[in-house]
């Protein structure tokens, strides 16, 4: 019978399906604790397809039959050791690729109203024959900021809480620490968020004499993120924190992309798209 793995208040134990679903079931495993198995990867609790039926009986059991106290003294709490690394299941590139992009729409979704009023201010200012200086207002701006705002909130709260943006649901990637496998705190997650937005900043707003230096530099993390063994991005690696894929299909689309050639050839076609998304 295979193991399992799942996280309680930061303490790892090891036990079989069975008795999983009965610590489910007692309500001594909670939806939001973690849970991972060889070829599914770290994954929240609910979100695991053998414990769902555990989780609807807890659900109807009086509150009278239901468990709060923690698992057996049997199961002691597993401290994490550097061995352990491999059982946490890598993204690939195109995961990789596709969180962050999704994760940045959501800033232009947010300030989507500030540029729509700061596109009908300039119509207005070509149609009366004002220069744009008259006729663009601070408005605009100050609705963009409010957007940006609110999307780094809204990520920066679901990053705590859930260990995983929006865009890195649709992704099926989650984000933790490197060392504990937790959730990151408040702090990194701000300091992430921030770094991760002036990345895709300097990718899109660069220009002029800059265009050269940001696009060395964009190689440089790209090329780091291609041939990086944990696939750790270097604010990652500043942060000591790491992507990990959670999805159905992790063990597969990691033997995919393990080699180097399969991992070039990715990071060729992702090269491709972004070109086509910048030229456009």
């Amino acid at each position: 019978m295979s193991k399992w793995l799942v996280k309680i208040q930061g303490y790892e134990y090891e036990t079989n399906i069975d008795e999983l679903k009965q610590w489910v079931i007692e309500g001594r495993v909670l939806p939001e604790d973690m849970i991972f198995r060889q070829g599914l990867g770290w994954r929240i609790a609910k979100e695991v397809p053998a414990l769902r039926e555990a989780f609807e009986e807890q659900r109807k059991r009086p509150p009278s039959q239901k468990e709060t106290s923690s698992p057996p003294s049997l199961y002691q709490p597993v401290t994490y050791q550097s061995f352990q690394a491999e059982q946490y299941t890598l993204p690939t590139l195109s995961q990789r690729f596709r969180g962050f992009l999704l994760d940045q729409l959501s800033y232009g979704l947010f300030a989507f109203p500030g540029f729509l009023l700061l596109y009908v201010q300039a119509g207005t200012a070509k149609l009366q024959g004002l220069t744009l200086e008259e006729a663009i207002t601070s408005s605009p701006y100050i609705l963009m900021a409010i957007g940006f705002l609110i999307s780094l909130g809204l990520n920066v709260y679901s990053t705590c809480t859930y260990g995983r943006t929006p865009g890195k649901f649709l992704a099926g990637t989650v984000v933790l620490d490197k060392e504990s496998k937790t959730f990151l705190s408040y702090e990194k997650s701000v300091i992430r968020e921030l770094l991760r937005v002036s990345i895709f900043v300097a990718l899109f707003a660069s220009g002029g004499r800059l265009f050269w230096h940001v696009l060395v530099l964009q190689a440089i993390l790209g090329g780091w993120l291609v041939f990086s063994p944990e696939r750790r991005q270097l604010y990652d690696l500043l942060l000591g924190v790491n992507v990990y894929d959670i999805s159905e299909k992790a063990e597969k689309s990691q033997e995919a992309e393990e080699a180097p050639l399969g991992r070039l050839q990715t990071a060729l076609r992702l090269i491709q798209l972004a070109w086509r998304l910048w030229r456009d």
